[in-house]
C-alpha cells in the first residue's frame, strides 16, 4: 500500500518563491528584475499612478531618515536616541530629502534623454522612474538603525548597493549597455549627494 503524499500548501510555495526572487534581486540577477518589473508591476503595458506616488513618498521618507541619521552622527555620534530626536525636526529633514530627490529625478531623466538618447515619452519616463525607485528597496535596511546601532559607514554601503541595483533595473527597462546605465545612475546619485551635502553644511 503506497503512502499518499500530502499536497504542499499554496502559501508555502508562494513564500519560497518570493524568497527566491528576493535572493535573486539581492544578487542582481537581471531575470529577477525583469520578472518583478514586467510580470508583477506590468511595466510596458500600464502603470497605476497611485502606486508610483506611493513608492515616491516612501522613497522620500527613507531618504529623510537617512539624512537625519547622518546629521545626528555628526552632532552626537552614533546614538539611536539622537537619531529619534533628529527625526522630530520633520520640516527641515523632509525638505532636504524632497529637494535631493527632485535633483535626483531631474538628473536621471536628463541622463535618459541625452545619454541614452530616449525620445520624450511621459509614459516611458514614468516606467523608468518607477523601476529605479523599486530597485532602491535596500533603503529599507536603514530602518534597522532604529533598533540596532551601526557605524556611519553602513549608510555608504547601503547607498552603493542602491546605486548598483538602479543600474540593473535601468538596464532591464531600457535595454541599453551597462556602461551607459552606470553613467546615468552615477550622475543622478552624485548630484543628489552633492545637494544633500550642501544643505547639511548650510546654516
Amino acid at each position: 500500500m503506497s503512502a499518499r503524499l500530502s499536497p504542499i500548501p499554496t502559501s508555502s510555495v508562494n513564500s519560497w518563491y518570493g524568497m527566491i526572487i528576493l535572493i535573486d534581486l539581492i544578487l542582481h540577477k537581471t531575470r529577477a528584475y525583469r520578472h518583478l518589473l514586467f510580470n508583477k508591476l506590468h511595466i510596458g503595458s500600464s502603470i497605476d499612478k497611485g502606486i508610483l506616488c506611493q513608492f515616491i513618498l516612501m522613497h522620500i521618507v527613507l531618504d529623510a531618515f537617512r539624512i537625519s541619521v547622518s546629521k545626528s552622527n555628526k552632532v552626537d555620534g552614533d546614538s539611536s536616541w539622537s537619531t529619534l530626536s533628529t527625526i522630530c525636526n520633520c520640516s527641515e529633514v523632509l525638505g532636504d530629502a524632497l529637494l535631493g530627490n527632485i535633483i535626483f529625478t531631474a538628473m536621471l531623466l536628463l541622463g535618459v534623454r541625452y545619454i541614452l538618447k530616449f525620445s520624450f515619452d511621459i509614459t516611458r519616463y514614468r516606467e523608468i522612474l518607477l523601476a529605479v525607485i523599486i530597485s532602491s528597496y535596500f533603503k529599507l535596511f536603514l530602518l534597522t538603525m532604529m533598533v540596532w546601532e551601526f557605524p556611519s559607514s553602513a549608510i555608504f554601503i547601503v547607498e552603493t548597493f542602491v546605486l548598483s541595483s538602479n543600474v540593473v533595473a535601468l538596464r532591464v527597462v531600457t535595454r541599453f549597455p551597462k556602461a551607459h546605465c552606470v553613467g546615468v545612475c552615477f550622475m543622478a546619485h552624485a548630484a543628489k549627494h552633492l545637494t544633500e551635502r550642501w544643505l547639511m553644511w548650510t546654516p
